[in-house]
């Protein structure tokens, strides 16, 4: 990967943790990590619901 942000053409500064490198840049916030939101549940739980869930669980 090039060292120039694809998105604001600033510098961009690698981090590693463990065996995983990413790149960032410090200038817009671009950060080049992989993200999966296939997990996420297609029905979002209210606050109403989860708080009734809650109570008759007591």
């Amino acid at each position: 990967m090039s060292s120039e942000c694809p998105r604001c053409g600033g510098d961009l500064s690698t981090l590693s943790l463990g065996a995983a490198t990413a790149v960032a840049c410090d200038d817009c916030g671009y950060a080049d990590v992989e993200a999966d939101h296939s997990g996420e549940p297609e029905a979002v739980e209210s606050w109403a619901d989860a708080l009734a869930r809650f109570e008759e669980n007591q």
